[in-house]
């Protein structure tokens, strides 16, 4: 459906409601969001993400389950001290880095 919304779009205003960002950031040249019925902000993607958004969330798939300091010292020495872990449980880990480094990772 994505896909015959993009291709559609052209020449042409559209309208469609969600409750999902990655829905909007995906099928919306501009994202406006309602809060209590009202408009609360309005603009592109990259303007939400660089004025409310907290960063990029990294998933880490381990091997096993045991506890890894290594990868947090590592990213904290590579990226920055500003490197959060949000969790790490069985074989997963999910790190949250700002914005301000996306210059140093593809």
């Amino acid at each position: 459906m994505w896909n015959v919304l993009k291709e559609y779009k052209q020449n042409r205003i559209i309208i469609i409601t969600t409750h999902y960002m990655d829905e909007a950031d995906i099928l919306g040249d501009r994202i406006g969001i309602m809060s209590k019925g009202k408009m609360t902000c309005l603009g592109s993607s990259i303007f939400l993400k660089n004025k409310f958004g907290t960063g990029y969330n990294l998933s880490i798939l381990k091997s096993d389950s045991q506890k890894n300091t290594e990868v947090v010292s590592y990213l904290k020495s590579n990226l920055g001290e500003d490197v959060i872990m949000q969790s790490e449980i069985q074989q997963e880990m999910t790190m949250r880095i700002p914005f301000q480094h996306c210059d140093k990772f593809e």
